[in-house]
Formats: C-alpha cells, sequence, structure tokens
C-alpha cells in the first residue's frame, strides 16, 4: 500500500464554544474531553495508521499557529500549512493533497478534524484501516459513515446503497445522495431507517484522484493549486493561493457530485463537539436532566440545564431551567439551551456592541 498521511484540519474557531473557546484558543486547542487537548486527541488516532518516518500534516489558520506550536511542538512531530486567511475545506483539502504528492509522492491522505470524539478507539482504526485499503485499491474517495443517535439537525446526512463489502465489521457501501441539515421532522424520520448514516466529515482518498476530481469539478481551484506548486509551497505561493481561492467546502465542491463515491460504516460512536450541547453526551446528565461539570459549583432545584464551570470563581446555579451556564475566569455565559443553535448569531452582536472587551472573543 501506498505511503498513509493524515492530514489534521485545525483551522476554526470553535465559536458556538464561546467563553471558552475563542480566537486565540479555539477548542482543538482545549483539554475537552480529556486532559489532553482536542488535537492531541487526533494525533494519538493518527499515529497508529500514519506510514513511518511521515508526520501528520496539519492546516490550521494564521491567527492559532503560535498557539498550536506551543501545544504541539514538545510532543508530537509534524508538517504545518499556515493558512494566511480562510476559505473553507475545499481549497484546503487540494493544496493539501498536491503538497503530500511533491512531499511523498503519490499517497493515501486521510482528512480528519482535529475536533472530533470517537470511542472506541479500536473499532475506529478498523473503519480507518479499510477506507485505506479501499481508496488505494477501488481509486473512490471514501467518507466515514456513521450511524445516528438522535434527530440532529446540525450534521448532514448520507443516504447509503447496498452494502459493496466488509472486513473486520466495517462495512462498506456506495453512497446514493448528501443530505444538507435537515429539518427536525426530516432528521427524526432518518434516524428510523437503516440506510440513512450521519455525515461525519472524515475522508480518505488517493491524493492523484482528489485532484483528478478537482480538476474535473473546479478546474479554477485546481489551476491555483498547481500554480502554488509551481512556487513550491513558498509563503508567497500560500498567500496567492488563499487570496484567489474561492471559499467552498470539499461536500458542496466535490462529495455530492462526484461519481467515485463510497463510504466505511464502523462501529464506534461519533461526536462533532459542536456545541455545548455536546457536555451533557459527555458529562451525561443527572436525574433532573442537568449537567454539572467544574469545580466549585453548586446547584439545586436546576432542571434540564447545562452547567459547566471552567473558572477560579465559586458558581451557584439554583432554580435553573434549560439553560446553560458557563462560567471562564474573564466571561460569564447565560443562555437558554433552545437558543444554543444561534449562538454564534449573537456572538456577532456581542462584537458590534461594543459594551464587551474585544479580548473576550
Amino acid at each position: 500500500m501506498k505511503n498513509i498521511v493524515p492530514v489534521i484540519l485545525a483551522g476554526g474557531i470553535g465559536e458556538r464554544f464561546w467563553p471558552l473557546s475563542r480566537s486565540s484558543r479555539p477548542k482543538q486547542l482545549l483539554p475537552l474531553i480529556s486532559r489532553r487537548t482536542m488535537v492531541e486527541e487526533t494525533f494519538a488516532r493518527t499515529r497508529a495508521i500514519a506510514s513511518k518516518g511521515i508526520p501528520p500534516l496539519v492546516i490550521t489558520s494564521g491567527r492559532i499557529a503560535g498557539q498550536m506550536k506551543k501545544v504541539l511542538s514538545k510532543k508530537w512531530k509534524y508538517d504545518l500549512i499556515v493558512e494566511p486567511v480562510g476559505k473553507n475545506t475545499a481549497p484546503a483539502l487540494a493544496l493539501a493533497a498536491a503538497w503530500i504528492e511533491a512531499r511523498h509522492g503519490e499517497s493515501i491522505m486521510a482528512a480528519l478534524p482535529a475536533d472530533h470524539l470517537i470511542e472506541p478507539q479500536n473499532a475506529y482504526l478498523k473503519a480507518l484501516r479499510y477506507a485505506c485499503e479501499l481508496a488505494d485499491r477501488e481509486n473512490n474517495l471514501i467518507v466515514f459513515a456513521v450511524s445516528p443517535t438522535r434527530p440532529e439537525t446540525g450534521y448532514g446526512y448520507l443516504q447509503l446503497d447496498k452494502g459493496r463489502g466488509a472486513k473486520n465489521g466495517v462495512r462498506w457501501h456506495g453512497v446514493s445522495r448528501f443530505i444538507e441539515k435537515p429539518d427536525a421532522a426530516s432528521a427524526a424520520s432518518y434516524c428510523r431507517k437503516k440506510n440513512y448514516r450521519w455525515n461525519s466529515g472524515m475522508f480518505v482518498w488517493k491524493t492523484s484522484v482528489l485532484l483528478e476530481e478537482v480538476r474535473q469539478y473546479l478546474p479554477g481551484l485546481h489551476a491555483q493549486v498547481l500554480e502554488a506548486a509551481r512556487g513550491k509551497f513558498s509563503a508567497g505561493a500560500l498567500l496567492q493561493f488563499y487570496n484567489g481561492a474561492e471559499k467552498e467546502s470539499i461536500d458542496y465542491g466535490i462529495m455530492e457530485r462526484s461519481k467515485r463515491v463510497s463510504a466505511v460504516a464502523g462501529e464506534f460512536s461519533w461526536d462533532d463537539i459542536g456545541s455545548w450541547e455536546a457536555m451533557s453526551r459527555i458529562y451525561g446528565v443527572d436525574a433532573t436532566g442537568t449537567t454539572v461539570a467544574g469545580d466549585h459549583l453548586f446547584q439545586q432545584a436546576c432542571t434540564g440545564s447545562i452547567l459547566i464551570n471552567r473558572s477560579s470563581l465559586a458558581v451557584a446555579a439554583i432554580g435553573c431551567k434549560d439553560i446553560a451556564l458557563i462560567a471562564t475566569d474573564d466571561a460569564i455565559l447565560a443562555v437558554s439551551r433552545a437558543m444554543l443553535p444561534e449562538l454564534k448569531k449573537y456572538l456577532a452582536a456581542m462584537k458590534s456592541s461594543g459594551t464587551l472587551p474585544t479580548r473576550l472573543f
């Protein structure tokens, strides 16, 4: 099999985890699910499949590259692409494929976001290894399909066709349809059907196959990638590439259009840790449906709430109903759980109001 190169996508801010996550220290640099940061958890998962002597390639933003280096430098070996401006996943992954080919030749590329919770590890690694085998053998773009556990409207879904094969408990399917974030009724319907899965946003493919599909479906981006390669991916070449590239997701730009897409469905659970709602799934709930996490935190007569103290303050919550109360050393968020999906909108209002210090964002 060809070299396997993990590509760790770590450029987002994670605004829906404000006030803990912010532009200077986003959620992938925070220890949300263990003592290790989210990006370190991702590194640990990739260690088992990366080819010997080839470090993962990390793609991150200029805003957090310094913090990323501080977190990773002492423990992990890696290569790094720093994005001067974010242009979504299609430009980043197309550029990464060309970068890998220039250094390692045609390779198997595993594109893995840095902010996912995946358990158990052995089941995930079986799926990852099978995906690498299929990408090498079948020249497919492989997406990881995950069985839904709730009617989630914040995820995309996949409609799978009949199985094409299986190995070590991992099933291989064709993909009939990509479905963007659905309404609640549609999400509930998909959860009842066995051939619908969450789109995890994790992918495996040959670098050459991805670049062929980019050339076919996003020819302008393909030309820009070739120009960056001719510039040997220098800082100037990357600046020109990112300034010129159009914003586009890999799902919209390639996966939903390509005829070479298939999926692997393993026996692991997955959560993208996308908002404070994820804390209830990680830490569980008490008899009143309330999640409590952190020190120096007192709660009484609360129901259906998420209470998180990541500060040195003493926090008391009494009689709270269906709210998220998040405390850090320099900010406190109190918001109805029903409004958590709109937190990014309210963050924009906070920033423009002028009433809160800009350092908080």
